[in-house]
């Protein structure tokens, strides 16, 4: 893929839901905001274990690449056009939410015979703390309102760390 030398109007970006600043769309979120959903639901529902166990890491491209999402040649075309400080950012917040998962499925598999919603507490929790905010990051970059959101996302999400702080206070 190489850049593409005229960007499409921005007009038809937005239609296509993709941030005609970022060149970056959202329907990436859905990788990792469908299996934060099932690890949140493991103490209700353990069956659901299975499902995130055979999650795996996508990047972009290769996310729209097996995607239904409407203009997925659309982006997956722009990907190589975003700035790469920008993309630079992106896949560094990526691999964090990641290998994040990725440790939250290893623990999935370690506790696989003793599947009950009480040692699932922990692990949805970590997944709301520490992934969510990662998430919530990446939604800003890609929508290109980090440095208005930031400050909040600190606020919205607290980590495990501030939940502990705030027992002992």
């Amino acid at each position: 893929m190489s850049d593409m030398s005229v960007l499409p109007e921005p007009e038809l970006l937005l239609e296509a839901n993709i941030n005609p600043v970022t060149l970056l769309a959202t329907d990436y979120l859905n990788h990792f905001n469908e299996v934060l959903m099932l690890i949140e639901m493991l103490p209700s529902m353990p069956e659901c274990a299975e499902d995130i166990v055979s999650w795996r890491p996508m990047c972009y491209p290769d996310y729209f690449e097996q995607s239904t999402f409407k203009e997925k040649q659309l982006a997956i075309s722009l990907y190589d056009s975003v700035q790469p400080q920008v993309r630079d950012q992106l896949e560094s917040l990526v691999h964090d939410i990641d290998t994040k998962i990725m440790g939250l499925v290893e623990r999935i598999v370690s506790v696989e015979g003793e599947q009950s919603g009480a040692s699932f507490d922990a692990l949805a929790f970590m997944a709301s703390t520490e992934i969510r905010p990662l998430i919530d990051r990446v939604s800003a970059l890609i929508n290109d309102t980090a440095s208005a959101t930031d400050w909040m996302l600190a606020i919205d999400h607290p980590t495990a760390q501030d939940e502990v702080d705030r027992l002992f206070d």
